[in-house]
């Protein structure tokens, strides 16, 4: 629930043009684009985490996140590195997004909804 206050107040911050009231022709229009890609890339990342194999058991054998971290092994002579992508992806499993990863990832989602609404239309 804390991170969908964090991703209301980061895009409410994010609109903040000085204005009271939008455009309906522009600024709704990207309004949306903007919230919906932000939204999506908040409810997409834990799903993607886990899909790659970060869980909160661990990583599950046999995935993407067991390869990612025996290769990284054999890189760095038999340990992977603490802080690291695959422990910060697995911690990102096992407990979920922080309150800064969640406004990372919604800001990340805001500017391709951007991006996206830019292209299409």
């Amino acid at each position: 629930m804390l991170h969908l206050v964090y991703t209301v107040l980061l895009l409410s911050a994010a609109f903040n043009t000085g204005s009271s009231l939008l455009s309906y022709e522009k600024g709704c229009s990207t309004v949306a684009w903007v919230a919906a890609g932000a939204v999506t890339a908040v409810v997409a990342a834990p799903l993607a985490v886990g899909a790659l194999g970060f869980t909160a058991a661990g990583i599950s054998a046999g995935s993407a996140a067991a390869s990612a971290m025996s290769t990284l092994a054999v890189m760095n002579g038999g340990a992977t590195a603490a802080g690291g992508i695959v422990a910060t992806l697995q911690s990102a499993g096992a407990i979920g997004l922080t309150a800064s990863a969640t406004a990372a990832v919604a800001g990340t989602g805001a500017t391709v909804g951007y991006a996206a609404k830019s292209v299409i239309e």
